[in-house]
């Protein structure tokens, strides 16, 4: 259907339709005919233009039958019918990259090579430092450096010194650590102290010697 066609027939529906109100308000009903003549053509307006831009205002064709249209022509076809200010490359899906479109590459000239973050590799952690003759108590898990370091100003170097205290050692040196002292039963530094002292090993100390535990 040509829209010029289209156009006329909605409006001449639009006319029948405003003469159907003025007919039924001012010959039927109660209002004066020019009350009925302001409804029919406020009808004829309203009813007019929503008919036009329902059934005449042109619509690309999601799913026509025989066109061989595929989704992508589609896209092509209606941003075909918009401004220049709205053909937006965007609209049809973002070029794939490619590094030729990155960089051009000249005849005769190498692509220069990629370039690579280079990230300087870790450091191995420091060897703990002990005193001669002393054993390394940051192998028993609890006991961090600086609690180490207090543990040695005690007097206490060995596991065997840990692993022969009794319970009021213990709370002796618990109360003298303060808020850290329940790490010595919670963590029980005098089972773990009699495992190091007598050659084994646990999981704790293990990371340890792997330098995976400060």
């Amino acid at each position: 259907m040509e829209r010029a066609e289209c156009n006329r027939n909605c409006w001449i529906s639009a006319a029948i339709a405003g003469v159907v109100v003025l007919l039924f308000t001012a010959g039927i009903g109660d209002l004066h005919w020019l009350a009925g003549l302001f409804l029919g053509v406020v009808t004829f307006v309203l009813f007019g233009a929503l008919m036009v831009w329902l059934v005449c205002h042109e619509r690309p064709e999601l799913f026509e039958e025989g066109a061989g249209l595929t989704g992508t022509d589609w896209q092509r076809a209606a941003v075909d019918r918009q401004p220049e200010t709205l053909l937006v490359g965007g609209s049809l899906g973002p070029e794939p990259f490619t590094s030729e479109a990155q960089m051009p590459i000249v005849a005769g000239a190498m692509p220069a090579e990629p370039l690579v973050e280079h990230r300087p590799e870790p450091k191995p952690a420091a060897a703990a430092k002990v005193a001669p003759g002393a054993d390394d108590l940051k192998r028993i898990k609890g006991i961090g450096p600086k609690i180490s370091d207090w543990l040695n100003a005690q007097g206490v170097t060995r596991y065997d010194q840990i692993a022969a205290w009794d319970p009021a050692t213990v709370d002796d040196f618990a109360q003298r650590l303060g808020r850290m002292g329940g790490r010595i039963e919670a963590d029980d530094w005098v089972g773990q102290a009699k495992l190091l002292a007598a050659g084994g090993e646990t999981g704790h100390s293990r990371r340890v010697d792997k330098g995976e535990v400060g």
